[in-house]
């Protein structure tokens, strides 16, 4: 039986070494949710827009990244951590959303 070798196109080494930050920036850049976003924002249309869905899309996926198991939790981590609110979206000098 013949065995074919194949080139890996990364290897989970590489995504282990990235730090928290690294690794959501990854994610955030490469899941293919614009269709989802569009859609979303669509369905919102004219209604109340205290949350912008992209910024808390990207802020429930940096919960999955950083392996938050509650909100609460994830939004005590957003209100500590700058760099992670300013990547999910955030206005960093009010805290609040920033228009994307």
């Amino acid at each position: 039986m013949a065995s074919i070798t194949q080139k890996t196109l990364f290897g989970w080494k590489e995504i282990d070494a990235l730090g928290d930050l690294e690794r959501l920036d990854l994610v955030l850049k490469n899941i293919p949710d614009e269709a989802l976003m569009r859609c979303l924002e669509k369905e919102r249309a004219h209604g109340r827009d205290d949350y912008p869905v992209r910024t808390v899309w990207n802020s429930i996926l940096a919960g999955v990244v950083y392996q938050h198991l509650s909100i609460e939790s994830l939004r005590r981590e957003l209100m500590r951590n700058e760099t992670l609110l300013a990547l999910c979206g955030f206005d960093v000098l009010t805290g609040k959303m920033a228009r994307r």
